[in-house]
């Protein structure tokens, strides 16, 4: 019996991109968790020094609070950049996503195969507001949510031994 095979051709929009590119670099929304809990110790610990009444630290000491904030800022920065700059490279491509009843594929070109894995061959599937990335031995690819097919989709869910994880990549 053959397999019934679908081709999708997709592209990224701007949001899945960034997604991705997030994605891709190891980022995820890592600076806006770390910004959060640095502001916060930071005030707890003014708090806690007006409440007992315990003097400012030193001027040494303030300066390197100031630089180290000053650091944290230029790395958010770049990290900006840099998910600025893999998301446009994400966007250019054309990618084709193939499905069959036991694996799926990613073509870039219609032609040149860039990811490929079984179904039972999964580790994990990680899903977010824009995108799945999904592991294999062979690595790890993001797909965007819209372009997966809805019998993948159920595919990907129904699979028991894979780990599900929700993400915020955003």
């Amino acid at each position: 019996m053959a397999e019934e095979t679908k081709r999708n051709e997709f592209s990224f929009s701007k949001e899945e991109a960034e997604a991705a590119a997030r994605c891709e670099t190891g980022i995820g929304d890592l600076p806006s968790v770390a910004a959060f809990w640095i502001a916060l110790i930071v005030l707890l610990s003014i708090a806690v020094r007006i409440i007992f009444d315990i003097p400012l630290p030193p001027m040494r000491v303030i300066g390197m609070y100031g630089v180290t904030v000053l650091l944290w800022i230029l790395f958010s920065i770049y990290i900006r950049h840099r998910i600025r700059i893999t998301a446009a490279a994400i966007m250019k491509r054309y990618l084709h996503l193939v499905t069959e009843e036991e694996r799926f594929s990613v073509y870039e070109f219609a032609d040149e195969i860039r990811y490929h894995a079984d179904y039972n061959e999964i580790a994990a599937v990680e899903k977010g507001e824009y995108i799945y990335r999904i592991t294999a031995p062979i690595g790890r690819i993001c797909i965007p949510v819209r372009a997966v097919p809805s019998e993948m989709k159920e595919r990907l869910e129904s699979l028991e031994s894979v780990e599900h994880i929700t993400r915020r990549w955003m």
